[in-house]
């Protein structure tokens, strides 16, 4: 059994030992799973200007479509409470303390606030089909 997650330093210090471990290892093996043919669709919040960095490095070569996904800092403390597997705010922090949105453009934007609907979904489709192959990330580095 794992020790209780902790942030003060203690032998599993989330925030300061093991989080940045995994993050870095984690931002690695997409790179590797999609040049042996592997497509992806990642769920992943670029929390720092320096996530965005690395993942601009190691997806250079690779077809990104980079989706912004936007919801009302009210709506995601709602669902937080809902799941309840996660610390109300974290969702608001990470856009009001952390700027996710300010580290750069995407490739789509979408709003998710009421919901994910027909419409939005073949929006989404029908920019990436008309993608270019080389998208945002790919040009920010």
């Amino acid at each position: 059994m794992l020790p209780p997650r902790s942030d003060d330093g203690g032998p599993f210090d989330w925030w300061h030992q093991v989080r940045p471990r995994f993050f870095a290892g984690f931002h690695r093996c997409l790179p590797a799973f999609a040049v042996t043919g592997n497509d992806l669709i990642v769920e992943h919040v670029i929390e720092f200007r320096s996530w965005r960095t690395d993942l601009a490095v190691l997806l250079a070569d690779l077809d990104v479509f980079l989706v912004g996904v936007h919801c009302a800092s009210d709506e995601l403390d709602r669902r937080e409470r809902i799941r309840g597997d996660r610390r109300t705010g974290e969702g608001r922090a990470h856009v009001e303390l952390n700027g996710i949105h300010t580290f750069g453009p995407y490739d789509f934007e979408i709003d998710t606030t009421a919901g994910v609907n027909t419409q939005a979904i073949n929006s989404f489709l029908s920019a990436w089909r008309r993608r270019a192959h080389v998208g945002v990330l790919g040009r920010s580095t």
